[in-house]
């Protein structure tokens, strides 16, 4: 079998794979790699499992190595940015700490904060210190990964009945994996015409996508449906976000929103369970609310035709007939390229237009090109897989345009989003003095009304007294 016949799931599977992460890797490798000939056995192994830490032994077997400890890294490292090594000292001093247990939300905003100051730290373009930070930043993960399991977690079960393993699981498996794997992490999307065909996700799970857009990440033990989030630049990862349940009202009116929803696989088969679940799931918020027609079927058209017409290209067989393989390689990205342009990027300019004037429909459009760009640098990777595209130039610089493009997406949105924040302001401003014209124009049209009602009192008792009878001018 080659890379391009394997199944979406199965090559989900594979990049899902963390050791460090899950203990069911060995189980997932066996179940896919056997099936593969030797060079695409080659092509997983150099690509995906490897750079996970796991190798051959003498003997053939699979093993793993675990990743570098913080404490090592900070110990080698070789750097004179002080700030660097004073966050890696307060991340140092979590995994350290001698209490064993830790309120969960608590934790959560702790070890945000601290890779959130990290990620924005100035290391004044030094390339030594970029990589010093990337090397921390893992190192920190894969120690939280590892401490998690060894404390004691107080956790606000809410509407959704959490519990440590649950939040434990989610923690490794999607909030540290998803950070670890950055552009690499897989989850699944809903909203995917394709989704009603894949026969792997539970009945339950399909028949809610037919009404709901979430993304679906499988754990070893359950599967976490994750609501999207309403901004490119918020991360629907995130692990405070997951604890997180929205709440209004009181008492018997008191209304929760959930931004995830857990399903444990041992209890799918179970009525009550699952219609407890299915109450969970009408509480979860969805990005697509307030959007317009117009920005809802472009959305949807555009998936469409990427499905049917983009991913294919990457899909199908190369073609044998004598050329070199780079030329084969390279004409199939440039059909594809032009593929793109026809079908979606020439049309984006006017639909971006229409979302000048309305910040949902720009977010949510923004969001899933985001998304769309994502997926099919993802795709260009699986294709990337293939023994005969494994090395060649123009796949990774197919990569690097996607990535390109996903910045110059967000740029664009930063800048219209700002655009509309300036009018915003301006708009603030110039109510102040209209308001204040607003309420003289008010005070002078009552001061008029009761100068013409003297006015009409005067001449209405000049009219008495030249007119009225003798009674009448008593008055």
């Amino acid at each position: 079998m080659n890379i391009h016949d394997l199944s979406e799931y199965q090559l989900y599977k594979l990049k899902s794979i963390d050791p460090a992460l899950s203990s069911d890797w060995y189980d997932s490798i066996e179940k896919i790699l056997p099936k593969l000939h030797k060079k695409s056995q080659y092509s997983v192994y150099k690509n995906i499992l490897k750079p996970r830490g796991i190798t051959i032994s003498a003997d053939k077997k699979l093993v793993y190595q675990s990743p570098e400890t913080l404490s090592f890294t900070l110990a080698s490292i070789q750097t004179n940015n002080k700030d660097l090594i004073s966050i890696a000292s307060h991340m140092l001093k979590v995994t350290d700490s001698d209490n064993k247990v830790h309120n969960a939300i608590a934790l959560a905003d702790k070890v945000e904060a601290l890779l959130g100051h990290l990620d924005n730290l100035d290391v004044q373009g030094s390339l030594l210190d970029q990589k010093n930070r990337h090397r921390i930043r893992i190192a920190f993960l894969y120690d939280l990964a590892a401490w998690i399991d060894t404390i004691e977690l107080t956790i606000h079960s809410g509407l959704r009945q959490l519990n440590s393993d649950i939040v434990k699981s989610y923690f490794k498996e999607v909030f540290i994996k998803q950070q670890v794997q950055g552009r690499d992490f897989r989850s699944w999307d809903s909203s995917d015409l394709e989704f009603q065909e894949f026969t792997h996700f539970p009945t339950f799970i399909k028949k809610e996508a037919l009404d709901r857009k979430f993304f679906i990440v499988e754990g070893q033990h359950y599967w976490f449906l994750i609501g999207i989030a309403d901004q490119v630049d918020k991360n629907p990862y995130s692990f405070r976000r997951f604890l997180h349940e929205d709440s209004s009202g009181g008492g018997h009116h008191q209304f929760v929103f959930l931004t995830h929803v857990v399903l444990d696989k041992q209890h799918i088969s179970d009525p009550k369970y699952m219609e407890h679940a299915t109450y969970c799931m009408s509480r979860l918020y969805t990005l697509d609310r307030g959007v317009s027609d117009t920005i809802l079927k472009f959305v949807n058209e555009i998936k469409r035709l990427y499905n049917c017409y983009l991913r294919p290209l990457l899909k199908e067989p190369l073609e044998q007939d004598g050329s070199q393989p780079e030329v084969v390689i390279k004409n199939r990205l440039i059909k594809y390229e032009k593929q793109l342009s026809l079908l979606i990027l020439q049309k984006l300019p006017n639909v971006i237009k229409l979302t000048e004037n309305d910040v949902n429909d720009r977010n949510y459009l923004f969001y899933h090109l985001d998304q769309l760009t994502k997926q099919m640098s993802d795709n260009i990777q699986d294709f990337r897989l293939q023994p005969l595209v494994m090395y060649s130039d123009s796949g990774e610089v197919m990569i690097i345009k996607f990535i390109a493009m996903r910045k110059l997406l967000d740029k664009l949105r930063l800048v219209l989003n700002a655009e509309q924040q300036r009018i915003d302001e301006y708009s603030d401003h110039i109510k102040i003095p209209l308001t204040t014209v607003k309420e003289k124009l008010e005070e002078t049209e009552t001061s008029l009304g009761e100068l013409q009602s003297f006015k009409d009192s005067i001449a209405n008792y000049n009219e008495v007294q030249e007119n009225g009878s003798f009674w009448q001018n008593l008055r």
